[in-house]
């Protein structure tokens, strides 16, 4: 009888070991930073270009949207390099401010997951067209990014991020820009850092969200199955990604950190494939049915933050109307 014990315990011990020791692969898979831009890396707003890793794209359809797509018509020849401290003023934060009209908005802009920073063609683009929109721009390198102070090698998934962001909106204020304005836009996992920062700081009056996640137990389910795992395994990588960051992943639902004080406008791919477009339905549903101030832009060809690339013009007018329309 001892000895069935023994074999018994031994099994359920080697079972317990393989759970969370795939747990922790995992989820050391989906928070791992590339501190630099990848192939990016060394772009600036008056050269970048999206041909240099269009070849990274599995679709056909991305491939050629990259391929053939024009950048030489949104870059910017001038610009500010500036740095400032975090919320956390332990961090110092890069940014390249475009500060070319007088009292105008301005918008911060918010990279995504790595390999990314401010050197990526979706915050050029958009800086670009804003510009070209009369609206001013601040593209920033979250923390462990770019130029930015890299404390840690893991992604906080914007739970520790949005104070960056909060550390740009401080910048902006000591540098003579009103309260009202400042604008969020975020690319991505940035949409959960400037969701995050208007929370706390509900001041701010408009955020632009481009293909956010919603909620954590849908990302969590929908990274896991990338991988190809069950999602059996969904408490042995939450609790590998608390020991990884030091930070509680369960929080990460950015639909339930809407607030009724801030004008929100959530655009996203119908053919996203990484952040699957029942985020955006979700985030649709919930600020229905809670009273949020939110409009809602699903673009029907586009995959990933593709619909930037398959109409610039449009999504320059689109964001020009709201963030012109709730900010002074």
């Amino acid at each position: 009888m001892k000895k069935l014990i023994y074999i018994f315990c031994s099994l359920f011990g080697i079972l317990v070991i393989c759970y969370f020791g795939i747990g922790l692969y995992l989820a050391y898979s989906i928070l791992r930073i590339d501190h630099s831009c990848g192939l990016h890396q060394g772009s600036t707003p008056d050269n970048w270009t999206t041909k240099k890793n269009y070849n990274e794209y599995k679709i056909q359809e991305r491939k050629n949207l990259r391929k053939n797509f024009d950048s030489t018509s949104y870059h910017l020849s001038k610009w500010h390099n500036v740095n400032f401290p975090s919320r956390n003023p332990k961090i110092d934060i890069s940014g390249w401010l475009f500060n070319f009209y007088e009292d105008k908005p301005i918008i911060i802009i918010v990279h995504g997951i790595s390999p990314n920073g401010k050197c990526n063609p979706e915050p050029n683009l958009i800086a670009g067209l804003l510009i070209k929109n009369q609206i001013n721009a601040l593209t920033i390198d979250l923390r462990n990014y770019g130029e930015s102070s890299i404390v840690s090698s893991y992604e906080n998934l914007g739970l520790s991020e949005y104070e960056d962001v909060l550390g740009a909106y401080d910048y902006l204020i000591s540098n003579g820009f009103k309260k009202n304005q400042i604008g969020l836009l975020g690319i991505s996992l940035g949409s959960t850092s400037v969701i995050f920062a208007a929370e706390k700081e509900q001041e701010i009056k408009a955020v632009w969200a481009e293909s956010s996640l919603a909620e954590f137990k849908m990302i969590l389910k929908d990274e896991i199955s990338r991988y190809g795992f069950p999602h059996d395994f969904g408490l042995a990588v939450s609790i590998a990604g608390r020991i990884l960051t030091g930070i509680d992943p369960t929080k990460l639902s950015p639909a339930f950190s809407l607030n009724k004080n801030t004008n929100y406008f959530f655009t996203h791919g119908k053919k996203d494939q990484r952040i699957l477009p029942k985020h955006f339905y979700f985030l649709k549903n919930y600020s229905n049915e809670n009273n949020i101030k939110a409009n809602f832009w699903i673009i029907p060809d586009a995959y990933h933050v593709d619909g930037m690339f398959i109409n610039p013009e449009e999504y320059g007018i689109k964001m020009k109307e709201f963030f012109l329309k709730h900010l002074n």
